[in-house]
């Protein structure tokens, strides 16, 4: 084997029994020379990390992708010539795209983001590539819709902060979370769809009340099989969310990221991604029947929301950052009758909003880091920034409504009581422990530049397990546009310390700590 120059490329060039065979020098793996590798019949092995692979037509024998194989010819006199194969980029399109679902079905990331250079390259857009990632995973995931799939959802749509082959790395960032979480599940069948009659927004609330999941399933099925669209059903699935706090908020987020998602796979593919919402919804925890909330529910159940829902709201309202001040307050009963009589000041859900976005972003600036590491404290970091994404989602769900005319509905004011809740329980570590000194973050004044920074730090590996690293994903996206939406830096800020300051990367120790706790006749402290 010896390395040689063809036309400006690196080959390998073999001598085997069978004759004179040219594939690229450098290993698709990381890149290392195969000429330095070794030889054994007609296989060459990159000594690096053992890849193995044919020398007559690259197939990989270990590892992961082919190796790329280059025309050999030999004249009369002995002298050897290579021609480079340079396929045109759009017919590898069939073969990347098979090689794209393997590496995802497997989990191998360097083969992945090979390929999705490779599409990118041949004119693939990004969401056809996220999608492969997606109609792999969502018919995986065990209870529905999870974070890796929301996650994807916001990877997409941080596309547009990048160019060129740069955007590879947001792209391969949605696919990377799929494949690591759905690795070797069996895919879940949808159940037949339901006849178009029965298809109503009412049945569809009722199966979901009833935790009846192939019946709901088949509702929405049956709704898209007569021409449901897209606003139609949204409608559905932001009464469902307001049912109940629905999961600590992630009904309500995951909702949010799957419809974002049909916005740019398009509206065909909504029977995959409703479909497999569905589970989420219907097997979501139901945080507002568990006891940590009666001191927010007693005064709640005392309110008429289709009251609130009726006032009009008065670009005139100030009592922001009074709202706000409550909500950080350790009161648990006082935030609903607050957020009420905000909402009768005019405040509209979007000011309520804004005080919640502004009272959670504080909370960030203070909170004690010393608490992540507390083992008798379940509650950190992650909790904490539910209460920003959580009262993103509600807001995205208000103004999706409003676009189509749907006025203010008490469904609508009791999903903004759930974010109010949320805001005002994200201090269940300060009551507990202290609070620490506000941190300053120093940011770009220009709010969407310091946005999308925000947004390009969260992609760079920054953080390990996966869970944490989608928490930075979708809060730095929730903090971009509430910042907009606010006019104030806050979210930002709050984001930048969150993913700056020391947090538990890994969550072995802790469950540990718990299980010793359960077993020894410890509780949960709350």
């Amino acid at each position: 084997m010896t390395m040689v120059k063809a036309d400006g490329r690196r080959v390998c060039l073999i001598r085997t029994a069978s004759g004179v065979h040219a594939i690229d020098n450098a290993c698709p793996h990381q890149g290392y020379g195969l000429a330095q590798g070794g030889l054994d019949g007609e296989m060459v092995t990159c000594q690096w990390h053992n890849w193995k692979f044919r020398v007559t037509d690259g197939t990989c024998l270990q590892g992961e992708e082919a190796v790329r194989v280059h025309l050999v010819d030999i004249d009369e006199r002995g002298a050897v010539s290579v021609t480079i194969n340079r396929p045109d980029p759009a017919s590898q399109i069939p073969q990347l795209m098979a090689s794209l679902q393997s590496g995802i079905e497997r989990n191998y990331i360097g083969q992945v983001s090979r390929d999705v250079v490779g599409l990118l390259h041949a004119g693939a857009s990004p969401a056809e590539l996220v999608w492969v990632a997606i109609e792999h995973g969502a018919p995986r995931a065990e209870y529905g819709w999870g974070h890796a799939i929301a996650s994807a959802t916001d990877c997409l749509a941080m596309v547009e902060l990048y160019d060129g082959d740069e955007q590879a790395l947001p792209i391969v960032q949605a696919i990377a979370g799929v494949a690591e979480v759905e690795r070797d599940r069996p895919a879940r069948e949808l159940p037949a769809i339901a006849a178009a009659a029965d298809s109503t927004a009412a049945a569809f609330r009722d199966a979901v009340e009833r935790e009846q999941l192939k019946v709901a399933q088949g509702l929405v099925l049956g709704a898209l099989a007569r021409g449901a669209d897209l606003r139609e059903m949204q409608a559905w699935f932001a009464a469902v969310i307001s049912d109940h706090h629905l999961s600590y908020g992630h009904g309500a987020i995951y909702a949010q990221k799957a419809f974002e998602l049909l916005e740019y796979v398009g509206w065909q593919r909504a029977d995959v991604v409703l479909g497999h919402l569905v589970p989420a919804i219907v097997f979501g925890t139901r945080e507002d029947r568990l006891p940590y909330m009666r001191p927010f529910l007693r005064p709640l159940h005392a309110l008429d929301l289709n009251e609130l829902a009726s006032v009009p709201s008065d670009a005139n309202w100030s009592g922001r950052a009074a709202l706000a001040e409550l909500l950080l307050d350790s009161d648990r009963t006082a935030p609903a009758t607050a957020a009420a009589d905000a909402l009768r000041a005019g405040a509209g859900i979007d000011g309520v909003l804004d005080a919640c976005v502004i009272a959670v972003s504080e909370r960030m600036l203070r909170y004690d880091v010393a608490g992540e590491f507390d083992f008798d404290d379940d509650f950190g970091w992650l909790d904490i920034t539910h209460g920003l994404t959580y009262a993103h989602a509600v807001r995205w769900h208000q103004r999706r409504l409003a676009e189509v005319g749907d006025a203010t509905s008490a469904d609508m004011v009791r999903l903004t009581m759930w974010a109010v809740f949320l805001a005002n329980w994200t201090g269940r570590h300060e009551w507990h422990s202290k609070v620490g000194p506000r941190e300053n973050v120093a940011l770009d004044a220009d709010l969407k530049i310091a946005g999308a920074d925000l947004q390009r730090s969260s992609l760079l590996d920054g953080t390990s397990a996966f869970i944490v690293a989608a928490h930075a994903v979708k809060t730095s996206r929730a903090a971009a546009l509430e910042s907009l939406a606010l006019g104030v830096a806050t979210p930002l800020e709050a984001t930048a310390r969150f993913m700056q300051a020391p947090k538990l990367e890994r969550f072995v120790a802790r469950t540990v700590a718990e299980s010793l706790g359960f077993l020894n006749g410890r509780i949960m402290r709350d």
